[in-house]
């Protein structure tokens, strides 16, 4: 590979330093080999050289929860459409929270061996889950035993950590944390009801899922225990009425003193939360969904009907209004954690209605800057704090020697404007250069993948 140097550039490098202007960065054999002032840095004359005089070089950003291979998005046509969507997005690697394992590592295989061009994968295979039919994104356990069972196959299987989404009991839960600890991966997910944030976390969780989905305004009520006893019986009922009143009650019993506690436990134990926030906020505004959003050509036909069917659908107006509500709690308590010391990741929850790959992780960090968090705070969550999520901070996250050479070269400066993180240039994969006539033309393949996709 040819050496890469990025000249007269402005770095913002992920870890908090002040930008640096007028950097010279040399990349080779797929590495950051050198940065510095563009003045005193000398580099072999065989480089392509770059002038990026006036453009800002930050690190690849990361997805910390996407479904590219399951759930909505099917691998008969995701691969050829969502991976160059990502890239050219600047997602340089994602965390999959539920899909075709086999699927998964396969591309994961050939991405990292450079025969297939897309982000990073970091992947679960199915979610555990206390019911329903086996699917390849979901893998439903009964009991302790089937929960202990289940870790154990995905990590032969090649996981590379578990996911729960729900579990038939607090025994279940607390069986899946224990294999995962004797089996040596790490646990993550949604928070059955019948568990609070602060036990979770005692055992090990490395990462709570969705605010909303995870009922985490239970876990800071005055009244937890009464409160989670009622909303998990009325889950049994599939009373929705009363689910929504207990939720609301949760809120209003809201307690600061206990709130503090929980914080002060998730950062003792290094549970991470992602919040989730757009997708949430996209969902609690149908009226606004836009049935002629320019990001639909790369929606297959039949996936593209139903979101538009659901502009108009009865019951996703019913739910808009408590999802607002769950959005505008949802917010702050990010804003409180964040305060505290809580990491946090980025992760979009894509393939929702109207909840585009690629698009929606933008969303969230703006989200995330709405919360609270400074821009800079907001890209350091998608990059360095992604990196150290997964304890791959010493190879990558940040623009510093030795890191892999996963950047993206944006035309405007994102700390000014956040919005400016998506005026992309160029995205550099592992060293690998990606013009804007070379992501024109990935964008162009996969909107007529998507377009000439089947429909389950």
């Amino acid at each position: 590979m040819v050496p890469l140097v990025l000249q007269h550039i402005t770095v913002i490098d992920g870890t908090g330093a002040a930008p640096q202007p007028d950097q010279t960065v040399v990349i080779t054999a797929g590495r950051i080999t050198n940065i510095g002032p563009a003045s005193q840095i000398k580099f072999d004359k065989t480089a392509r050289v770059i002038n990026g005089e006036g453009k800002f070089l930050i690190p690849g950003l990361w997805d910390m929860h996407v479904h590219i291979a399951g759930v909505n998005a099917d691998p008969s046509w995701s691969k050829e459409v969502l991976l160059p969507l990502l890239l050219a997005n600047g997602i340089t690697g994602v965390r999959d929270m539920g899909g075709d394992l086999d699927t998964l590592l396969s591309w994961k295989r050939d991405i990292e061996s450079g025969k297939l061009l897309g982000p990073h994968i970091v992947a679960a295979g199915p979610w555990l889950a206390g019911g329903g039919r086996k699917t390849p994104e979901q893998l439903p356990v009964a009991n302790e035993d089937e929960a202990r069972a289940a870790v154990r196959e995905l990590k032969k299987r090649g996981a590379d950590f578990i996911k729960v989404i729900s579990l038939p009991s607090r025994e279940a839960f607390f069986a899946v944390a224990d294999e995962a600890r004797k089996q040596d991966i790490s646990f993550v997910g949604h928070l059955p009801l019948e568990v609070g944030a602060s036990e979770a976390s005692d055992a090990g969780m490395h990462s709570i899922e969705h605010l909303y989905y995870s009922s985490f305004a239970l876990s800071v009520s005055s009244r937890e225990e009464e409160l989670r006893q009622r909303l998990a019986e009325a889950a049994k009922k599939r009373d929705s009425d009363e689910e929504e009143k207990i939720m609301l009650e949760a809120k209003s019993s809201y307690s600061a003193e206990k709130a503090a506690g929980l914080w002060k436990t998730l950062k003792k134990n290094g549970t991470w939360v992602t919040p989730t926030l757009a997708s949430l906020e996209i969902s609690s505004h149908p009226g606004q969904w836009d049935s002629n959003h320019p990001d639909l050509v790369f929606v297959p036909p039949g996936l593209a009907k139903q979101w538009r069917d659901s502009i108009n659908d009865q019951r996703v107006k019913d739910g808009a209004a408590s999802q607002l509500r769950q959005s505008s709690s949802d917010l702050y308590l990010t804003g409180e954690m964040h305060a505290a010391g809580v990491s946090l990741l980025v992760g979009s929850d894509s393939l929702d209605p109207f909840v585009f790959p690629g698009l929606s992780l933008h969303q969230e960090l703006a989200q995330l800057v709405h919360a609270g968090l400074t821009p800079m705070e907001a890209l350091q969550a998608a990059t360095q704090g992604a990196a150290q999520f997964l304890g791959w901070d010493k190879k990558l996250g940040t623009i510093e020697r030795g890191r892999i050479a996963d950047c993206v070269l944006l035309k405007a400066n994102p700390l000014v404007r956040f919005s400016n993180a998506r005026e992309t240039a160029a995205v550099i994969l592992g060293g690998r250069y990606l013009d804007t006539a070379a992501l024109g033309k990935m964008l162009s393949k996969a909107s007529a993948a998507a377009q000439a996709a089947k429909s389950k």
